[in-house]
C-alpha cells in the first residue's frame, strides 16, 4: 500500500521560531490539532518535529505561560518520530504503537515532507478494507446463483 494514499497531503506548517500563539491561530484558521516544525534546505522542506494542540496545553496553559513568549521548537517533541512513502502501513502502525503518537509525518526518501498520516486515517482505511471484506460474502452468493443458472 502506498502511504502516500492514506496521507493528508496538505500539512500545517511553522517555522521552529515561530511562537505558539502563532501556532494556535494557524491551527485554529486550518481546524488541525497538530503543525509540522520544519525548516528550508535546499528549497525542501525538511521536518523537525511536531507541536499538537496537547503539547501547547501542557507545556504552556498549564502553567500560565504566555504563548506569545515561547517559542514552538521550545515545546515540540523533543525527537521527531516520521515514516518514509517507501514504509509498510503496519510499519507506520507500529511507530505509533511504540511512540505512544497519534499523528506521522510522511517525507520521502531525500527527507522532504510528503505528508501527515494520523490515527484517524489509519481508523478510515481499516473501516474501508472491513467493508470489503463483508462484500465478499455479497459477491460470493451472487456468484453461486450465477452459476445454478448455468446447470438448471
Amino acid at each position: 500500500m502506498n502511504l502516500k494514499k492514506i496521507a493528508t497531503r496538505n500539512v500545517v506548517t511553522l517555522a521552529p521560531d515561530a511562537t505558539v500563539q502563532e501556532a494556535v491561530k494557524k491551527m485554529r484558521e486550518f481546524h488541525v490539532g497538530d503543525i509540522v516544525i520544519v525548516k528550508n534546505v535546499a528549497g525542501k522542506t525538511v521536518p523537525l518535529g511536531i507541536l499538537t494542540d496537547r503539547d501547547i496545553v501542557m507545556s504552556t496553559v498549564a502553567f500560565g505561560v504566555a504563548p506569545s513568549s515561547v517559542t514552538v521548537e521550545e515545546i515540540m517533541a523533543p525527537a521527531l518520530t516520521a515514516a518514509k512513502t517507501t514504509d509498510s502501513f503496519y510499519h507506520v502502525l507500529n511507530l505509533m504503537k511504540e511512540h505512544g503518537i497519534k499523528r506521522v509525518p510522511l517525507v520521502n526518501p531525500a527527507g522532504t515532507l510528503e505528508g501527515i498520516i494520523s490515527s484517524e486515517d489509519i481508523v478510515a482505511l481499516l473501516a474501508s478494507e472491513l467493508t470489503d471484506v463483508v462484500k465478499i460474502k455479497e459477491r460470493q452468493h451472487s456468484v453461486e446463483i450465477e452459476r445454478r443458472r448455468n446447470f438448471a
